[in-house]
């Protein structure tokens, strides 16, 4: 998601497809877990019903449940960070979009700058230490 820079410039640049990327996984991981869970109830209620009368009967249902909370609860917190992975990942393509504008402008009345995303980076691009102040 995030790459070093090459050339004279340092830092790190984060690439907004990776960055969604990781926000769809844990979207979809956050999607799975429900399904995931009923799973677990097939093969509890089957050793449940063979330990009738048997006092590990109820505890695995007792069992089953803290499972299905707790993975509950995990789904939502995947699901969470999904969403503040996107947001993050808006908030620097918008911040990116306006550098850009503020670069571009100013504008004829009634004219504006064009609402597209821009990438500066070009991987086979090495900015030459003039470019920078030499660093």
């Amino acid at each position: 998601m995030a790459t070093p820079i090459n050339g004279g410039t340092q830092g790190l640049w984060i690439d907004p497809h990776q960055v969604g990327k990781a926000a769809a996984a844990a979207d979809k991981v956050a999607e799975d877990i429900p399904g995931d869970i009923k799973g677990l109830f097939k093969t509890t209620d089957a050793a449940v019903a063979g330990l009738a009368g048997f006092e590990s009967a109820p505890a695995l249902d007792e069992c089953l449940e803290a499972w299905t909370k707790a993975l509950r609860a995990l789904a939502g917190l995947v699901g969470g960070a999904a969403d503040a992975v996107r947001d993050s990942n808006n908030s620097f393509a918008d911040e990116d979009r306006q550098r850009r504008n503020a670069f571009l402008g100013p504008y004829a009345p009634g004219a504006g700058p064009p609402d597209m995303y821009y990438t500066p980076y070009t991987p086979d691009l090495t900015t030459p230490p003039s470019a920078n102040g030499g660093r």
